[in-house]
């Protein structure tokens, strides 16, 4: 066992713990908490099963390096996110608006405005993503619009709580593990709906009670989870088989009778199951590649110093507006470049936050990037929190979407910026609609003028 990967972890504890007490403690909508559960796991749970002392793992030395760095990237968030993330808050919201609201306040509960969130969701996830989203300079639209899902499954979680209590939100919940189903079935992918219905959850967290109830819970899907996980890697290549190669004639029965398949005979999660480790390590460890970075540029010195930040800020001007715009999303060669590693062709590699950041400025770049992501994150769920406390459901919705944009903890920061400018967008058309209906209601008659 490594003793310095061992104090790194118990590091990540403390910060993780002082942190998440805080943000849990206020009116929030559980941004903060999402993107410290995605940082756990890519990061410190590959951290974790090299420190196993029954486990011989290849390149440790590498997972060492990486993970310090994400160490001083979750020191600086929390930083970030505790200090300068109110004040940035305060700057957000609308002249007027109350910095801290208490719950419970007497505000309309209408379910059907959840509904229509998720509706509105649903129709951009089947039927405009694979249309106009594949329409350049409109893709990133359509992709934001079905986060409307996540955001109105988790105002239906909200009112639920707030009309019936427990038995009210135990009704509601049942749907977020549809999520990863669906995307499985339709993508091959499981990370997305694994990662949208842990934002649901983790927005339930910030205002569940008993807490005491909440830490079993989250103990108990800390290992459901990762059974189901191990369990989806075993099967990964046939549900792949069926959705994406079979020249497009899968049957939607072929597909679910594959995924069927799969999770009714799951794998229970053995930290001593060495293929099961592998898995992990494989897949859900970035470390790896952040250390060979810290490896490679320390004997090529050839940094981006600042090019993939430049790149990010002008992905947020509209390709509509500027048809050849050079800059697109993904990772593109950059880890390839950032590790010296080589990928074959059409292997798709996140770069993450840490890299990216590590990247541009070595370990300041870290700092100073992850400080600001804290502070920018930790306002978001502020915002988004004392809206949804107002029950003003547009501006919680469109706060909250853009706050789902920058937990790309897997991703580049061009996707991060180009997301966050289409969440805003989808926000200000959610906004004009609802406000239209307004105009459009009959208005009630004084008796005067009768």
């Amino acid at each position: 066992m490594d003793s310095g990967l061992t104090l790194l972890l118990a590091e990540w504890g403390l910060i993780l713990g002082i942190l998440l007490a805080v943000v849990l403690s206020r009116p929030g909508a559980g941004l903060v908490a999402s993107y410290c559960f995605q940082m756990w796991m890519l990061y410190w749970l590959g951290g974790a099963i090299h420190a196993l002392p029954w486990v011989e793992l290849p390149d440790t030395e590498h997972v060492v390096l990486g993970f310090t760095q994400a160490t001083w990237g979750i020191a600086a968030f929390a930083i970030g996110a505790l200090v300068a993330g109110p004040a940035l808050s305060g700057v957000m919201l609308k002249t007027g608006v109350p910095r801290n609201v208490p719950d419970g306040l007497p505000v309309d509960m209408d379910a059907t405005k959840a509904r229509k969130y998720i509706t509105m969701g649903l129709i951009s996830y089947f039927f405009l993503r694979p249309t106009i989203g594949r329409i350049a300079g409109l893709n990133a639209v359509p992709m934001a619009a079905s986060q409307l899902v996540v955001s109105g499954c988790c105002l239906q979680s909200w009112m639920a709580w707030h009309k019936n209590g427990k038995p009210g939100l135990l009704r509601t919940l049942p749907q977020t593990i549809l999520i990863p189903m669906v995307t499985v079935i339709g993508q091959g992918f499981m990370s997305y709906g694994v990662l949208a219905a842990s934002t649901i959850m983790i927005f339930v967290a910030q205002f569940f009670r008993p807490r005491w109830i909440l830490i079993a819970a989250t103990v108990i899907a800390g290992y459901m989870g990762l059974s189901v996980y191990v369990t989806y890697m075993r099967d990964r290549g046939d549900i792949r088989g069926v959705v994406w190669y079979s020249g497009g004639q899968s049957t939607l029965a072929a597909k679910i009778q594959t995924g069927w398949h799969t999770f009714s005979n799951p794998d229970a999660f053995d930290p001593k199951d060495e293929d099961q480790l592998t898995y992990i390590d494989n897949r859900l460890n970035q470390n790896g590649l952040v250390g060979m970075a810290v490896d490679n540029l320390s004997n090529t010195g050839e940094y981006l110093n600042g090019s993939s930040i430049r790149d990010a800020l002008l992905a947020m001007i509209p390709r509509l507006l500027w048809p050849s715009k050079p800059v697109r999303a993904g990772s593109g060669g950059l880890v390839a470049q950032l590790t010296g590693l080589e990928f074959a062709s059409g292997t798709s590699v996140g770069i993450g936050p840490v890299l990216e950041f590590y990247g541009n400025f070595g370990t300041k770049g870290v700092l100073i990037g992850f400080f600001v992501l804290g502070m920018l994150v930790s306002a978001l769920d502020l915002c988004a929190g004392i809206y949804l406390r107002l029950g003003n459901w547009t501006m919680f919705t469109t706060f909250f979407l853009v706050g789902i944009s920058c937990l790309n903890v897997s991703g580049s920061l061009v996707e991060i910026t180009a997301g966050a400018m289409a969440s805003l967008v989808v926000g200000n058309i959610v906004r004009r609609r609802e406000a239209g209906a307004l105009l459009q209601a009959p208005q009630p008659v004084e008796a005067s003028a009768l």
